[in-house]
């Protein structure tokens, strides 16, 4: 069993391929079994997305109280993406 594609809404799924100006859609993947991973993994590549492995099935919990968060975000007029900074931001040497 693998979690994924419940992140975002329907939509974004029916886009050839689902990507943006930033890039390919990354797709978080929660489970336990390498086999079943590298099979949504594949799935995921095949729609042009890049997966995105981020732990166990216990994790799961997680995926979904994060894609609660940015639903309710989305449906109140918010961008979730102005929350977080560019990876570059903070993954950058300190320069302080």
């Amino acid at each position: 069993m693998v979690k994924a594609f419940n992140h975002l809404p329907d939509a974004v799924w029916r886009r050839p391929p689902p990507a943006f100006a930033e890039g390919p859609v990354a797709v978080p993947l929660c489970g336990d079994d390498p086999a079943a991973l590298e099979t949504v993994g594949t799935l995921v590549r095949d729609l042009g997305c890049v997966p995105l492995p981020v732990g166990g099935l216990d994790r799961a919990v997680y995926l979904e109280t994060t894609t609660a968060f940015l639903i309710g975000l989305w449906h109140s007029g918010h961008d979730p993406r102005s929350l977080l900074p560019p990876f570059e931001a903070v993954t950058a040497p300190d320069r302080g």
